[in-house]
């Protein structure tokens, strides 16, 4: 049976689940921007919870953004570290398929129908990753608008915003009349849950190929002077 490490932190929560003997064993805080500061401490507790070790995981899952710059790059580093000590594999999720799919749940719990959501992720001011999904009764949602930059005030020109049900963070231009769950969370057991679909289909790699998910044109970097 496989023995999962599950890592999210591409946003504001510091969240940790282990799959192992058939259960899931979760660690989740809001901790901003000190992740590196308590992810290795907790992950500690939560292995003992789970009477595992940190060098024996089959394979290694993490949220792999788009997100938090800093966070995600935690994530990709610890999954790495942990799976190249265990001789394991490494699954990167990606972070929006993760948010879909949570938004999912939340809706099919209250009985509503889903078919379209797009995920909204900050990036930083004004700048929003988007990402569309098909979500219905699968647990793992068919993408179909691919992980995107958006800049500006306005909202995206291309988008019909009323065939969508928005999740994530959400941002000064939706429109009031377009639905939106603004309170989706993403742990690392929705990470891990995934990740188990993919290992199930032979989606893995080896840990150095382990690596965050980039959206095209996107960089926080400014050139010197700028």
């Amino acid at each position: 049976m496989t023995t999962l490490l599950a890592v999210e932190t591409s946003g504001a929560l510091c969240s940790l689940a282990v799959f192992a003997s058939g259960r899931w064993f979760e660690d989740t805080q809001k901790v901003e921007r000190l992740h590196n500061q308590v992810v290795l401490g907790r992950l500690d507790v939560l292995t003992r919870a789970a009477g595992a070790a940190r060098n024996g995981f089959d394979a290694v899952a993490f949220g792999a953004g788009p997100g938090s710059f800093t966070g995600v790059r935690i994530a990709a580093a610890l999954s790495q570290a942990v799976a190249f000590a265990s001789g394991g594999r490494v699954v990167p999720v990606s972070s929006s398929l993760a948010l879909a799919a949570a938004a999912g749940r939340r809706l099919r719990a209250h009985s509503c129908e889903v078919s379209r959501i797009l995920t909204v992720t900050r990036s930083r001011r004004d700048a929003y990753y988007l990402a569309g999904y098909d979500v219905g009764a699968a647990e793992v949602p068919e993408q179909r608008l691919a992980d995107r930059l958006h800049q500006g005030t306005d909202p995206p020109e291309d988008l019909a915003l009323e065939r969508w049900i928005g999740t994530g963070e959400r941002p000064p231009w939706w429109p009031e009349a377009c639905e939106f769950l603004a309170d989706v969370v993403v742990t690392a057991r929705e990470v891990g849950e995934l990740a188990v679909a993919a290992l199930a289909a032979g989606e893995s790699v080896a840990p150095a190929a382990g690596l965050p998910r980039y959206v095209v044109g996107d960089s926080p970097w400014k050139p010197a002077g700028s």
